[in-house]
């Protein structure tokens, strides 16, 4: 066997086990991608449950207070100065007291939007990645679609072969090999550290997913304490607090 025959079977059997690493690498990341999205499924039903659904009620039930007590307030009888000067303070003071809360949640949820912001821009960046590597992979085909015609029509023959040629895509094949190695074994590193980070992730959603549902049972618990509150008032009405 000569020495450009031996190059060829050694490049042919690392090709073979090449082969089966990058599949497997292939697999592995398929299996990571449906962990990610599983994860970022679980998230936006928690951000969902925790905006559109526990924050929304967390500020109707502000509402309510407030208005329950500035109806107090507003039936309180106050007939000296000094009494007078007590219920507006009060008044004012609820009024600050809710303003300054309202103002807080305002700055948390700009935040929010902001980082939400940030996402998008990743989010785009991410897409924009997907796209430049199909737009890669299209011209990858069609470049070996041209390949194939050329073989068909025998402008690529064994007729048309040298010994030099020969040598050389050997040598060539076989340093792409190595290559290929290198870029599939530090594939297979980052596979591993990306499922370790999604699967802390996965933890931590079902973490937040119990913590959102049992401050929902508070916000139900709240609310019908408020309600039992709004009763009284409404009651109170009725008649001046003397």
């Amino acid at each position: 066997m000569s020495g450009s025959q031996n190059k060829i079977q050694e490049n042919r059997r690392k090709i073979f086990e090449l082969d089966a690493l990058v599949n497997a690498n292939k697999t592995k990341v398929e299996v990571c991608r449906a962990s990610v999205e599983q994860n970022y499924a679980a998230i936006m039903r928690n951000y969902n449950a925790a905006y559109m659904g526990n924050h929304n009620l967390l500020n109707q039930n502000t509402d309510e207070i407030l208005r329950s007590r500035l109806a107090i307030l507003s039936n309180m009888v106050a007939e000296k100065e000094v009494e007078v000067d007590f219920r507006e303070s009060m008044n004012n003071l609820a009024q600050l007291d809710f303003l300054e809360h309202k103002s807080e949640v305002n700055k948390a949820t700009l935040e929010v939007n902001k980082l939400l912001s940030e996402v998008n821009s990743k989010l785009i960046e991410i897409n924009r990645i997907i796209m430049k590597k199909n737009e890669d992979s299209l011209e990858f085909n069609q470049n070996n679609l041209a390949q194939n015609k050329k073989f068909l029509n025998g402008e690529f023959h064994p007729s048309k072969a040298t010994l030099e040629d020969n040598r050389d895509r050997s040598n060539s094949n076989s340093d792409r090999c190595d290559k290929i190695e290198d870029t599939a074994m530090d594939n297979k590193k980052k596979i591993i550290e990306v499922q370790s980070n999604t699967e802390k992730n996965s933890v931590d959603i079902l973490k937040n997913a119990v913590q959102i549902s049992e401050r929902r049972e508070k916000i139900n618990s709240l609310q019908t304490a408020i309600n039992e509150n709004q009763t009284q008032v409404a009651e109170m009405i009725s008649f001046k607090i003397k």
